[in-house]
């Protein structure tokens, strides 16, 4: 008999997989956190808990280095459309519902990589001018020099020569969540 484990990710992937073969209306993954934030809240102090994000920007957060759900997972929670509801297993305050619902124009989340990259998740970021400037005004005023600064239609991606201290990420979080 041969044992093998599942892996970073894998009981999240598991489950949603489980719950499409079975036709389940939702799939609910309970962990230490009781849902997406629109920053890390062990790092950022004003970091909010989202009520709901799309599948696309959850594959997107995921990918840029968030760990509360595996982006293979929301692959699949998409593609047989089951929405996932991540909750804690130490409280019951209210999840977060990933889903194929899309808010337009809205940003979601900032994730900061231990590789100098910052990038500012949403739908229609693109389109944002206004907070795409305040972004590169925070960069110019602390002398941060950029390597690649990337757009598209949910994501900036910002690379930067040296690593960046969590106080910048902080003031992008919140001045890109003032409405």
């Amino acid at each position: 008999m041969d044992i093998t484990t599942l892996g970073r990710g894998g009981s999240d992937t598991t489950a949603v997989a489980i719950a499409a073969a079975i036709g389940a209306k939702n799939c609910y993954i309970f962990s230490d956190v009781d849902g997406v934030y629109t920053a890390d809240p062990n790092k950022i102090s004003s970091a909010q808990k989202l009520a709901a994000v799309s599948y696309d920007e959850m594959i997107e957060i995921s990918s840029e280095g968030a760990k509360v759900l595996h982006g293979r997972c929301i692959e699949i929670g998409d593609k047989f459309k089951i929405p996932i509801v991540t909750k804690s297993t130490f409280n019951n305050k209210a999840g977060s519902i990933i889903s194929d619902i899309i808010e337009e124009n809205t940003i979601k989340s900032v994730v900061k990589k231990d590789i100098s990259r910052i990038s500012i998740i949403g739908n229609g970021i693109i389109r944002n001018i206004d907070k795409i400037k305040e972004i590169i005004d925070i960069i110019n005023d602390n002398k941060l020099e950029m390597l690649e600064f990337n757009v598209s239609e949910s994501k900036i991606s910002i690379d930067f020569k040296n690593m960046v201290e969590d106080n910048i990420l902080e003031k992008i979080h919140d001045k890109i969540r003032q409405n």
